[in-house]
Formats: structure tokens, sequence, C-alpha cells
């Protein structure tokens, strides 16, 4: 187990720098972090949107952050601050303290991991915050989930599905079976910190990749082994919407396809609302990459735009899933 010298977990250790572009108000806010690195800050842009489109009237607080940020984009996150008359706040994060944090997928960054010291920085605005991935949208009001009595638990998140929560909770041996996504919490800072969650959490680094399925998710699960509150389903619907029960409040694209690379499904649809609405560039590519491997996807679209009466979009949908399905088999 990794030693911390004393002043390990203080603020100094972590941030380099900070940012506030302040538009608004803050009493009362919601406040709602991301951890992001630059290339991704756009897809957080239409995040945003979606959080502040579903909740007018509600001033919102923004903890943003990133392990570096381009002029470009600090300069759009400020844009829609202003015009949004909302508070966002970025955090450079030194991404040393994290060095030691294994790296299960190659093509993540670790900046991953700063959800496990977020708590640190967010308690001088606030007692509690919603945490969401990028690749959520928020598409009902989150005013019943920010009043959400996690009964004691430092945070409360939804569980994965049933044949995940077997397979991940029996890799890790956890005692309680029980296995949630990290995409979504709701986090009670003062009971996260009287528990030493972060402190706990950081004692997972230097383990071996092979003791871990995934990366911050799998530490936060050793950490809580169950303890935490479990959120309903409806605030972290898996696969984009795929399991939606008609009363979703945050989608998740937590599979291989996401919504800024093609246009399969209403939710898809409704993100590149909230794409055009923020500062960043308004992607208009609705087809799948055409690559083999992406042969399902161009049946998906087809029969999705032949329910919005485009049968000529089926008809093409229809050809290159037969065009690549072939290409994929014969590995060319």
């Amino acid at each position: 187990m990794k030693k911390f010298s004393p002043d390990f977990f203080s603020t100094e250790n972590f941030i380099i720098s900070k940012k506030i572009y302040r538009y608004a108000n803050d009493t009362n806010a919601y406040h709602i972090c991301y951890n992001v690195n630059d290339v991704f800050i756009p897809i957080m842009g239409a995040s945003m949107i979606s959080v502040l489109e579903n909740n007018r009237g509600i001033p919102i607080t923004f903890h943003l952050f990133t392990d570096g940020c381009s002029e470009d984009n600090a300069n759009k996150i400020n844009a829609l601050a202003k015009k949004w008359n909302c508070t966002c706040i970025l955090y450079h994060l030194n991404m040393e303290p994290f060095h030691d944090f294994h790296i299960k997928v190659e093509r993540f960054s670790r900046i991953t991991y700063a959800r496990l010291y977020m708590p640190k920085l967010v308690k001088e605005y606030a007692a509690r915050y919603i945490y969401l991935d990028a690749d959520t949208m928020c598409v009902a009001p989150l005013n019943r989930l920010w009043a959400t009595d996690l009964q004691g638990a430092p945070m409360g998140a939804v569980s994965e599905r049933a044949s995940a929560v077997d397979y991940r909770a029996g890799f890790l041996h956890l005692k309680n079976g029980k296995y949630f996504n990290d995409g979504v919490m709701m986090v009670d800072i003062p009971e996260w910190e009287r528990q030493h969650i972060t402190e706990q959490a950081f004692s997972y680094q230097c383990e071996p990749r092979k003791r871990f399925l995934g990366q911050s998710q799998d530490v936060l699960n050793l950490v809580f082994d169950g303890t935490n509150y479990f959120l309903p389903a409806d605030y972290n619907v898996y696969d984009g919407g795929g399991y939606d029960q008609g009363h979703s409040v945050i989608i998740h694209w937590t599979g291989r396809r996401k919504p800024w690379q093609m246009v399969l499904s209403a939710f898809d649809a409704q993100w590149r609302k909230y794409n055009a609405l923020s500062p960043w560039e308004t992607l208009t590519n609705i087809l799948p990459v055409k690559k083999p491997e992406n042969y399902h996807d161009f049946k998906y679209w087809g029969y999705y735009r032949k329910g919005d009466g485009y049968f000529g979009d089926f008809l093409k949908g229809m050809f290159w899933y037969s065009v690549l399905r072939i290409r994929y088999k014969l590995g060319i």
C-alpha cells in the first residue's frame, strides 16, 4: 500500500490553476462536476447545455476538472457561462499525484481519476454536487436528484445491469456483491470527507492492472463495496437511452457508439440539438463511419431513418450494412 506524506492531499499539490467565469448569483445553485481532457471539452459542452436547458430558473455552477485546456476551449467555456448566465470554474489539475493509478484502457486519460479528489476542491463552494461523465445528457429537471436523501452515505450512484454486477463484483471479490456505475454520482461532501473516501481510493495506487477490469469505477467500488446509496435507474440510463422506461432524467452513452459519431435514435438527435446550442462546432454528420466493424450500425441507422419516414435512407443503410458486413467477414 502506497504511503503518503502529510501534505500529499493538500489542494496546492493537486491544482495548477483555477479560472472562474461567473455571470450569476451562485446562491442556492446546483453544483455540477465533470472531469475531462481537452479533446472532450466540446463533448462536455453539449452535456452542460442539456443541464441548463432542463433546469431553467435554477442557478448552475459547473466545476470543470481538466489536465489541460486550450485557450480556444477556455474562451468557449467563458462564452457559455456568459450566454447562459451561469458560473463555470475551470480547474487545471496537476496529474503527478494521479500517476500511480493504473490505466486499464490506454486511450483514456488519468483525468478520469479526478473524480476521486473533487470533494476537496468543491467543498469551498458547496456541501453536495452531482458528478456527470461528459457522455451524459440531462433530459429532465434535476430537482429530485439534487434533493435526494442519501441516508448517511457519502455518495449515491446507479447499479450496473445485473449481468455486469455479477461479473464485475465477482472479479473484484466484493463482499456485498453490488457494483455501481460512477458516470453519474450524487456526492455528500462532508460525509465523503468524514469517511476519508479520497484517501481510501488513493490507497489503491500502485496496484497491478490485472487486478481491475476498469479504472476509477473499480477503485470506488472497492472503497464502498456496496455501502453507497443506490439511486433509481432513471438517473443513469445506459446505452444512450437503450433502457429508457419513459421517465429518464440522465441518458448515458456507455456503449461503443456515441451521439457525436452518428445518429441512431431520438436521444442521439436530441444530443445534437444541445451540441448546436453550445459554443463549439455544430456536428452535422448522421451516418456511422464506413468501416467494416461498424456494419451493424448501418442497419440500426437505416431502420431509425425508416421510422422517421426516410425510406431512401433505409435503403442506403441496408446497402452499406450488406457491403461492410461482407468486408468484415472477409477481413478486408
